[in-house]
């Protein structure tokens, strides 16, 4: 959950100057040509080679070898950056290194390192199991680790070793996931074509929804924000709020029926969807209680969920093009 906090904090730092998108999936995508605009890419492997507004990418590889004139958020097992990043570097993932100079850093993974030519103009905050600053962070450097190697240089350097975690999550823990699994089992009695819809999605594009999902995440905390500062729009607000934050719990249950779905079909297995959902969700949690690593797969988990239920809102909205009219 500490990871999870990390990231969360950072969403709030984002600036909501996109003026426009450019979208790119596939297995391999290589970006060769400048894109004077906002990118967002997934697939197995993303290297980018030119420059780009900003970057939104996940992908099992990536690699930023071009400069980006303003932020980069990235998720994926390996992330490699060596351009320079006119704005903020916001990550999480196996394998990271920052090799390029960028303005803040919020970081969390397994392993991830400031390379000796890099230099982070104001803060760096990194969550990993091994942190190298062989770098320069002009202000605070801030790291929660394992183990922490430090080289370079730093304005203010704090260092908090994380609490050994048990072999067994606590009994509040197990309780938790519990209810969230009594909720997921009421929620496919009550409304099977909902979860039907959002798992139909969710399964037909994952990586596509995982970075959506991360995207749209943060856009909605951003115009909330804004409405919410204005007295006329604050219970507006409010409720969309609570609806924020009831389509983030629910999200990891979509996940979690998809995953039991996928798993069920893979093993010649035909079961009703109570057990299907039970099959993906206990998986789901025992991935989540994994240190390091379970912060990362909650972070995709409550993306993916999120960007289907998008998408099948979306595709049940009543005023979509040929959809019916007034």
């Amino acid at each position: 959950m500490k990871h999870l906090a990390v990231l969360i904090l950072g969403l709030l730092l984002i600036p909501s100057g996109a003026q426009a998108l450019t979208f790119l999936s596939g297995d391999q995508q290589v970006i060769e040509t400048p894109i004077p605009d906002d990118v967002v890419a997934s697939g197995g492997s993303v290297t980018v080679n030119a420059p780009v507004d900003s970057l939104t990418v996940a992908g099992g590889m990536v690699t930023v070898d071009a400069p980006v004139a303003g932020d980069v958020i990235a998720a994926g097992g390996t992330l490699i950056v060596n351009g320079d990043v006119g704005g903020k570097v916001l990550a999480a993932g196996g394998e990271i290194e920052l090799n390029g100079n960028a303005t803040n850093a919020l970081i969390t993974g397994g392993t991830v390192r400031i390379g000796e030519n890099a230099v982070i103009e104001r803060d760096a905050f990194i969550s990993a199991g091994e942190v190298t600053n062989a770098g320069s962070v002009l202000r605070n450097l801030t790291v929660s680790g394992g183990t922490f190697n430090n080289p370079g240089t730093a304005g203010n350097v704090t260092f908090e070793e994380p609490e050994e975690p048990g072999l067994l999550p606590d009994l509040f823990s197990v309780l938790f996931a519990v209810g969230f699994l009594i909720l997921g089992l009421l929620l496919i009695r009550g409304f099977p074509d909902l979860f039907a819809a959002v798992v139909g999605q969710v399964e037909k594009n994952p990586v596509l929804l995982t970075v959506l999902g991360f995207v749209a995440i943060i856009v909605s905390a951003i115009i909330l924000f804004i409405i919410a500062i204005t007295i006329v729009g604050l219970p507006v607000a409010l409720v969309a709020g609570l609806l924020f934050i009831v389509a983030l719990m629910l999200s990891s249950l979509f996940v979690a029926y998809a995953l039991g779905d996928v798993i069920a079909s893979r093993a010649g297995w035909s079961p009703g969807r109570a057990w299907i959902f039970v099959l993906g969700f206990v998986i789901l949690q025992i991935l989540i209680f994994i240190p390091l690593l379970g912060g990362i797969v909650q972070i995709v988990a409550v993306s993916l969920g999120y960007g289907g239920l998008l998408y099948a809102l979306r595709d049940a909205s009543p005023f979509r093009a040929g959809g019916g009219g007034a």
